[in-house]
Order: C-alpha cells, then structure tokens, then sequence
C-alpha cells in the first residue's frame, strides 16, 4: 500500500470521528478549501498549530457571508464571501459538501484556487511561470528514469511523455525552481498514473524527490489520477505546502505534501466526493 492509500485510509477514520462529535474549533484554526471555478469550494483541511486535520463542512464551521482569503500562486489574490453551503448527505453519489463564492472565480472553466477563513503569510517568492521547453525536457527525462524502473512497457512510456502536464514554482524565498509533474492516461480498462516533484541536485540536473505511481486495471482501488492544484505556506512556517486532487474509481478528494528532509511527506488527505 503506498503511503498515500495509507494517508487516504487514515484521514477516512478521523473524518468519521469527527462527523459524530466534532470539538469547537480555537480561534486560531485556519480552515483551507479549494476553489473550483467559478464558485464551488471543497473542504480541504483545517490548519493548527502546523498541523493538518479534516473538517466537516457544517453551518458551525462556515457562515454565509463570512469573509474568505483567496491564494493562487503563493499569493493571495483578493477576497470573497460564503454566499451559502451546499452539504450533501452521506449516502449515495455526490460531488461533495461545498461553499458557494461570491464573486465567481474569473479565469478559465478550469481555474482553481485556495481558500482560507484567515490570511497566510505572504512568502515574497516569484509567482508559477510558465513551463519552458528546457523545464519539459527535464520533466521527461527525470519520467523516464521513474517508468524506467517500475518497468513500465514502451507503450506506456510514449503515452505518459505526451501527457505530461509540467508547473514551475518557488517554494521559498531565494529558492531555487522546483518542477510538479503529472501524468495519467487510460487505455480500455488500464490506467496509468504518474506524480512527482523534481528539483536540482547537487550536480545541477533534475531529480525526482517525490513520485507517486500506480499502473493497473481500473478497479474501486485503483488511483486514476492525480494533478497538482497549487501551492501555499500553508501553516507559516515560510516553506510554501504543495496541494494536489486525487481521483479513483468513484472517489475524489485533496491532499498536501510538506517538505520534509530534504524530500517531500504526505501529511494530509481529505475526500471529497464519490459513491
């Protein structure tokens, strides 16, 4: 089991607990959603004293027309306000408990960003930039080397390097570029799916010091996909958090990987939707 599905099956139990009785949250809890365009906010964690717990969307933790902090890039953005919540019952089908924003998120159909109900520090770093042709190319040889060793078949390979999605970012002030790649693709009832953050070692070349992989049929268990939504310090600690979606067969939800000797850790998951 990776560590992720360990993470996943962990934060499942807390958020049940926590559905039965949930304490009163101190006044220095930040709670952290994700925005998906152009108004829909999913619950994501709920940030303490550095550390990362889920939430339950409720009427105690979120107020209509309370005001929220919105962050993309490192930075904040600017504001908007609960216009009302969308709870959904926990049975069935659903997309998930959600706030609706107002205003609307602009950008395109597929923009995302961070919510949180009290402002971050702000980690003065250069914001995402484009992914050059140099960035791709490094992308795809440290993806080689990954698929490489998990013997993935030459097809799988071909298919995985054009789907590579690259994002370039500073995690902290005077730091140098790191590279979240993602990957997945599906062939009849197959899928692949390939994660990671690359950075410069100590001979100036890209290495991988996270990945996540999973190749297999696509079957309740199965990880179909995973993509990085954005990055934030998220519990002031001047190191910026790294936030990513994950979807399955039936399920979906975030998470965020903290840095952590040198690599990085999953230190949090929270479903969002499923069956």
């Amino acid at each position: 089991m990776t560590p992720i599905r360990c993470l996943l099956a962990l934060t499942a139990l807390l958020i049940a607990t926590a559905s039965v009785a949930q304490p009163a949250r101190p006044a220095e809890a930040n709670l952290v959603l994700v925005l998906q365009a152009p108004d829909r906010a999913f619950p994501l964690a709920l940030v303490r004293g550095g550390t990362f717990a889920p939430f339950e969307l409720t009427a105690e933790s979120l107020q209509p027309g309370q005001r929220v902090q919105l962050h993309q890039a490192g930075a904040r953005i600017g504001e908007a306000r609960v216009d009302r919540l969308q709870i959904e019952e926990r049975q069935g089908c659903s997309e998930g408990s959600h706030a609706v924003l107002a205003p609307p998120l602009p950008g395109a159909s597929n923009a995302t960003a961070l919510v949180t109900t009290r402002p971050l520090k702000d980690p003065d770093v250069e914001r995402a930039t484009a992914a050059t042709e140099a960035d791709r190319l490094a992308a795809r040889t440290v993806a080689r080397t990954i698929l490489a060793r998990h013997q993935a078949p030459a097809a799988a390979l071909a298919d995985t390097l054009a789907a590579l999605r690259v994002s370039v970012l500073r995690i902290e002030r005077g730091g140098q570029p790191v590279l979240v790649v993602s990957s997945h693709t599906e062939n009849q009832d197959n899928v692949q799916t390939l994660f990671f953050v690359a950075e410069r070692n100590a001979q100036g070349a890209y290495a991988a010091t996270h990945e996540e992989f999973f190749r297999g049929g696509a079957g309740a268990s199965a990880l179909m996909e995973m993509d990085f939504v954005d990055h934030a310090d998220l519990d002031d600690d001047g190191v910026a958090e790294l936030v990513y979606a994950y979807a399955g067969y039936e399920w979906s939800g975030y998470g965020v990987l903290k840095r952590a000797a040198g690599g990085w850790t999953a230190v949090h998951a929270q479903a969002v939707g499923g069956c």
